[in-house]
């Protein structure tokens, strides 16, 4: 069961500190003092969107925090393993901060866990009806959900396996369509292909090809002021006709002055091998000059060639990629799709064996299900009837319609709730014939249905008696107390008949300090019981006549206690 919760800076909660017990627990105030808030608060708890207006002003973060105190079921141990959350024997402790900033944080028996593991926790804790629901049940969509919680649990794992095969489907079907319509437009692409692996085949490009075209090209394009510049070289250091003294002249008449002295200064025998070796060397740079200059050929045809085959790269580049290991790759990707294209028809035979054998498996497991649920329907319409009695609907007619569909996620069933409120009166949808009154009994009736299904200990309701009075608000006041004879029930009300059958009541009202509102809660005691359910009774002036009949109220919820 929910122990306890403690919220901070939550909404115009500035901090609020409760205690739950097992049974039924209430909570009243006056309208606007925040009873819907604590409900927001513990939706937020367990994974709704994290919004950063429901921050208290001033404030840089809310906070919600609940302990439970639950034999953990086998299934949530697994799960709580699983994620490394570490176990404790007696409690199970959940918070939620949420921060201006975004960095929200969740955590399990103080360990940071993420959101989705909240949430799928949540599911054997809790289950929250708020106002919203009302308007579910309203919507025939939402009838087949409420049937399948009522499903035995091999048939949920069919759920399961059907919801698997429709998504196999789907992606079949989508594949066939893309196919499909490649199939319609092949031959023009395929011609497309053609024509461009052509282009690209007869380039006969090679990997490095352009980065060697661009070397050639700027020797031959320079190849004049090379040549030029080279034959200067040379005639500086070897001399011609009009040099009167070439380089290596002049560097061997220093090799030769500087050996004619080296007996006079050790230090200057090193100098004359320098001098040797420079002129050995500029004797070698001399040769191998004139070997290129003699090996320069200017061939203004492969100029031309040259350029040409330039202009054939440039042009695939534009074309196909920027470079030729992109336009090779891209040529590749052609005749990949290419081969996709010429085996379509095998592609779309071997998808449709595996479309054929997937939709066989749908209708089989379609076929149980629809058995299945079928089955629970007939069982549902009856109990649903025994309910409706209870809650002072005692001509009320309930039946729950089968239609097939086309294949969803759930199967081929569409399911929708039929009924009727008076004796002899037509079957109708909920939506056309339920008061407001009407609907709240009908939800309430179907959740003490399920309750009995359900793997969660705590319900709870927000104003679940919305539209009621009278002697039909002490049936569903009894009602609601059956239901908390067997699992833990928190419920915001406003009828005096349900606060009554209280096994712990709190009182929430809004309190100005310094100009700012907050909420506050109470934990009522026996004779504080008493004044709250006068004040319902009567608004907020107690008279003796609302005591009075709050102590009655009081009284005859010990006798319906007793007789549950």
């Amino acid at each position: 069961m929910l122990g306890d919760l403690q919220v901070k800076n939550f909404a115009i909660i500035e901090h609020l500190s409760l205690s739950f017990s097992e049974g039924l627990n209430i909570l009243t105030g006056e309208t606007g003092a925040g009873k819907s808030i604590i409900i927001g608060a513990l939706e937020m708890l367990f994974g709704s969107r994290a919004r950063t207006d429901i921050i208290k002003n001033g404030k840089e973060a809310a906070y919600i925090e609940a302990s439970y105190f639950i034999d953990l079921p086998a299934k949530l141990k697994d799960i709580l393993k699983k994620a490394g959350v570490e176990l404790d024997p007696e409690m199970l402790l959940l918070s939620r901060e949420i921060r201006r900033n975004g960095r929200n944080r969740c955590r399990i028996n103080g360990q940071l866990v993420p959101l989705k593991l909240i949430k799928e926790v949540a599911e054997f804790l809790v289950d929250i009806h708020g106002q919203h629901e009302h308007q579910n049940l309203l919507q025939n969509s939402y009838h087949i959900e409420l049937l399948d919680e009522l499903l035995p649990g091999e048939t949920k794992d069919k759920l399961l396996e059907i919801e698997d095969v429709y998504y196999q489907l789907k992606e079949i079907l989508e594949e066939k369509e893309r196919l499909n319509q490649q199939a319609s437009e092949r031959a023009r692409r395929l011609d497309i292909i053609e024509y461009q692996l052509d282009e690209i085949e007869t380039a006969n490009l090679k990997a490095g090809e352009l980065e060697e075209i661009e070397s050639k090209l700027k020797r031959l394009e320079n190849i004049e002021d090379i040549s030029a510049t080279i034959y200067k070289a040379i005639d500086s250091i070897s001399g011609d006709q009009h040099n009167q003294k070439a380089l290596l002249d002049q560097l061997g008449t220093i090799s030769s002055n500087l050996s004619k002295i080296v007996e006079f200064d050790d230090d200057i025998k090193e100098l004359s091998e320098l001098a040797d070796q420079s002129f050995y060397s500029l004797q070698e740079l001399n040769f191998q000059l004139q070997d290129y200059h003699d090996q320069i050929d200017y061939n203004k045809n492969e100029l031309s060639e040259l350029r040409e085959r330039l202009d054939i790269i440039n042009t695939m580049r534009r074309k196909y990629g920027e470079t030729i290991s992109e336009i090779l790759s891209y040529k590749n990707n052609l005749i990949e799709e290419r081969e996709e294209l010429e085996s379509i028809e095998d592609k779309l035979s071997s998808l449709e064996i595996k479309e054929n054998k997937l939709k066989a498996e749908y209708e089989s497991l379609d076929k149980e299900i629809s058995k299945a649920r079928k089955q629970q329907a007939q069982w549902l319409e009856n109990e649903m009837i025994k309910e409706l009695k209870d809650l002072a609907m005692k001509d009320a007619r309930f039946e729950v319609e089968f239609q097939k569909a086309g294949i969803t996620p759930k199967g081929r069933d569409k399911v929708k709730f039929l009924i009727s409120t008076n004796l002899g009166g037509e079957l109708k949808e909920l939506s056309k014939i339920a008061s407001g009154g009407e609907i709240s009994r009908i939800m309430l009736a179907f959740k003490s249905i399920i309750a009995g299904y359900d793997k969660v200990r705590t319900i709870i309701f927000d104003e679940i008696e919305t539209g009621v009075g009278g002697e039909t608000a002490r049936q569903v006041a009894a009602r609601l107390y059956s239901i908390s004879t067997d699992r833990q029930v928190i419920s915001i009300s406003h009828l005096p008949q349900i606060a009554s059958l209280a096994d712990r009541h709190f009182y929430i009202y809004k309190e100005t300090e310094d100009q700012i509102t907050k909420t506050k809660i109470d934990r009522l005691s026996e004779i504080e019981r008493e004044e709250e359910i006068a004040r319902m009774i009567s608004g907020d002036k107690k008279t003796e006549t609302s005591l009075k009949h709050a102590s009655e109220l009081i009284e005859d919820a010990e006798s319906i206690k007793a007789s549950i």
